[in-house]
């Protein structure tokens, strides 16, 4: 958590009010940069469909193929890339820094395997049922492949503090998709869809350049220890769990519905839910800001805190411990409401804008309903997840892991009972699940703190 850490105490450290504004508006560019930029394509693309007066179901489709593919690039890298952060910190603090150029290539191997058998079956499944064109498939195929690797990549590009080349990153390789779908479909007359995804592909291959560039310049030539990483799976097993279980009960409920409901949309081999994917889209975006907050009250004001407490740990008396320990908590303690509060406020608002827009954008009433209820329930996620990472911070991977698979199993659990009731019920389960997730946690929490010296002093 402490990328941009510096960045952001020595600007906020200055306290006028446009160091303020400078110091939000880099930690915004710096830690949704590339959401935002992705949020933009996907409107381009539907945009594009429009534009080239492709069919409804041409648009489902390629609405359709887009979720699978890259839900399962979000949840494989998510797999990796939770543990990978572990080691990478150890890598860090032990000074090998070539092993984690090491595992870079690794991790990739590792995340396109997986990747590559889920969406082989996919492209399979095509081809058998539907008869789409190889050429279709082939570039579905790398365009799964480049976009789980940009994503486990993302996470050594944040371990070496480099959060705006990220976003950087992704805006000159959405830029060079441009050029190339004029080219691929004006000069090669390729289909709208088809071109759309090749230039895709081209984009996510020179992200994939860049960020492996930033990688390779601050880690330096790679060891031979490409997969000693593996190990660290069965190491901090809850790690692992935890990070796969919050991922997959951020989307489960999608899944299910998808599956499960009459508001299904079977187009080829895939199943959506149109209003309840963009009532959860929606939600997401009011919440945005969240991430935010979090990193600049943590960056600026909980980590020191927290490197004095683990100084005085490590060399300081009895009661520097004690004060340097409380002194933490009630920063933690402050920061998180502050979070909590903050953000409540904003995603009400959110709600009470949408509802006063909702005549001039298009949005159905369903959506609209829906999407009051999912802003809160993506609301307690993000709190969840804020109070997970401070468990993290202390080390406690198994509470963590704990929270999400509550959060997930009772989700699942309110799924299935609101499969049975009227569709206005089906966003319950998201919220139901995320209170649920988000109190056990802050239980854990406060069970880890009255007894955190002893819990650190014997790692």
């Amino acid at each position: 958590m402490a990328g941009i850490g510096f960045e952001l105490r020595k600007t906020f450290g200055k306290k006028t009010l446009v160091s303020t504004v400078f110091g939000s508006l880099y930690a915004a560019f710096s830690t949704i940069g590339p959401t935002i930029i992705f949020i933009g394509l996907l409107f381009g693309l539907q945009y594009v469909l429009y534009n080239f007066n492709s069919s409804e179901m041409e648009s489902l489709f390629f609405v359709a193929s887009f979720t699978y593919l890259f839900l399962i690039a979000i949840i494989v890298a998510t797999m990796v890339n939770t543990v990978v952060s572990r080691y990478i910190a150890d890598k860090v603090f032990s000074g090998k820094e070539d092993d984690i150029c090491a595992s870079i290539f690794g991790v990739l191997s590792t995340g396109g395997l997986v990747t590559g058998v889920a969406v082989f079956i996919l492209c399979a499944m095509m081809y058998f049922q539907d008869n789409v064109p190889l050429n279709f498939l082939v570039v579905y195929y790398l365009l799964g492949i480049l976009a789980t690797h940009t994503y486990c990549l993302m996470a050594y590009v944040s371990a070496i503090k480099e959060y705006k080349q990220v976003t950087c990153s992704f805006a000159i390789g959405l830029i060079m998709a441009l050029p190339t779908f004029a080219i691929v479909k004006y000069v090669f007359n390729f289909g709208v869809i088809l071109s759309i995804y090749f230039s895709l592909v081209v984009g996510f291959f020179v992200i994939n350049l860049l960020l492996l560039f930033w990688c390779i310049r601050a880690f330096g030539r790679p060891s031979n220890k490409f997969f000693e990483f593996l190990k660290y799976f069965k190491k901090y097993f809850w790690l692992f769990i935890s990070g796969l279980a919050y991922t997959v009960g951020l989307y489960i409920s999608n899944i299910m519905y998808w599956h499960l409901t009459d508001m299904q949309v079977e187009v080829s081999i895939f199943k959506i839910a149109p209003n309840y994917d963009m009532a959860v889209f929606m939600a997401m975006v009011m919440n945005l800001s969240a991430m935010v907050i979090f990193v600049v009250k943590t960056e600026t004001q909980f980590y020191d805190k927290y490197v004095q407490y683990l100084s005085a740990l490590n060399k300081g008396t009895y009661q520097m411990i004690e004060r340097t320990k409380g002194a933490m908590i009630r920063t933690m303690k402050l920061q998180l409401f502050f979070i909590y509060d903050m953000q409540l406020i904003i995603t009400v608002l959110a709600i009470c804008v949408l509802n006063v827009i909702i005549p001039y954008i298009g949005v159905s009433a369903e959506i609209l309903n829906m999407c009051m209820v999912l802003a809160m329930g993506i609301y307690c996620v993000f709190c969840m997840y804020f109070t997970i990472v401070f468990l993290y911070y202390f080390e406690d991977y198994k509470s963590a892991g704990i929270s999400t698979c509550v959060f997930l199993i009772v989700e699942v659990i309110c799924v299935l009972i609101c499969v049975n009731l009227n569709p206005i019920f089906y966003p319950v389960a998201l919220l139901i699940g995320s209170i649920t997730g988000w109190v056990t946690s802050y239980i854990l929490l406060e069970k880890r703190l009255k007894n955190l010296n002893s819990y650190l002093l014997c790692l």
